[in-house]
């Protein structure tokens, strides 16, 4: 694999595999001021010689710079969004209520109708089976 070119998914050139660590693919980008950052296996597909990346050139710019004799695969995994803390927004369509609250809760805060028609001196029917 070293050597071969990884083209990304708008069709631009990153750059040249260098190396190979810990299910990351190491590349060498730039001309004059050359930099290495590593891209994980999940994120490139081999087609006609060339390795592509389901990634974009920013992506990739913007993920850690990579320093061989210093290597940390858990940051390359966490730029990329595949390792690391997941939020879930609990009220994705902001329709938080006093009744949304209560069924989280496993509690059940609607009252019945006929609670609700009666005050509270209302006496309830006995039950006969």
């Amino acid at each position: 694999m070293e050597g071969q070119t990884v083209v990304t998914s708008d069709d631009h050139k990153l750059g040249t595999v260098v190396a190979e660590r810990d299910n990351c693919v190491i590349i060498e980008t730039g001309h004059v001021f050359k930099t290495k950052h590593a891209i994980p296996r999940e994120f490139l597909h081999e087609v006609g010689g060339e390795l592509r990346a389901t990634v974009t050139k920013e992506v990739v710019n913007d993920s850690p710079k990579v320093d061989l004799d210093h290597w940390d695969c858990s940051a390359v995994r966490l730029a990329y969004g595949l390792d690391g803390p997941f939020e879930v927004d609990p009220d994705p369509d902001g329709l938080e209520s006093a009744e949304t609250d209560a069924a989280r809760a496993g509690t059940n805060r609607r009252t019945s109708r006929h609670q609700r028609r009666c005050s509270s001196d209302c006496v309830m029917p006995a039950w006969t089976p």
